[in-house]
């Protein structure tokens, strides 16, 4: 009786639990977004291609990205006070801005940024790619507001080259700024 019991149990464990896929919370969803099919199609790129295949890879990677935006919207929508919707709020821009409209990102990484998180390295990255926007715009003191603001928000940085390639990024950004500004006023 009770093996049949705890079969019994099992059993109803089994069903009950494995149906909870339909039932969202934003760590399911974050992990829709991050698919799996975009991970294994990343650990599938071999180190050597050619450019058709490179060509593929990068459609599929896009595609793969772009279908991640709706369940980043859908856990923004459905969990606005939970921590994930900034990771949600930060990717969905990155996506955005790579693949459609720099105008939509902007506006993304703007929430991005009032979003109360501790995760300090992703807004530092979030000011970052703000000012890049502005420097291609050509609105150049804006973009070096933005990139002070980067600078108030640390990093964990465990090498040089990792600290090096930050410090390159931000010198180079400052230094496009400020030469636009120079040839603004001639």
């Amino acid at each position: 009786m009770k093996q049949f019991i705890s079969l019994l149990l099992v059993l109803f464990s089994t069903c009950v639990f494995g149906q909870n896929d339909s039932i969202n919370t934003p760590e399911i969803l974050l992990r829709k977004a991050k698919s799996d099919s975009y991970y294994k199609l990343l650990d599938s790129i071999n180190t050597y291609y050619d450019s058709k295949t490179e060509k593929q890879a990068d459609e599929m990677i896009k595609n793969e990205s772009l279908k991640s935006l709706v369940y980043y919207d859908q856990l923004i929508k459905e969990f606005p006070n939970s921590e994930l919707v900034f990771d949600a709020l930060y990717n969905k821009a990155q996506i955005t801005y790579a693949y459609l409209d720099a105008d939509s990102a902007y506006k993304t990484f703007l929430e991005a940024i009032k979003f109360n998180t501790k995760k300090t390295a992703f807004k530092h990255k979030a000011f970052r790619a703000l000012a890049g926007i502005e420097i291609d715009r050509k609105n150049y003191n804006q973009a070096i507001q933005y990139l002070d603001e980067s600078s108030k928000y640390p990093i964990y940085i465990d090498c040089g080259v990792q600290w090096e390639v930050d410090t390159s990024q931000l010198r180079n950004m400052y230094t496009e700024c400020f030469d636009g500004l120079r040839e603004k006023k001639n």
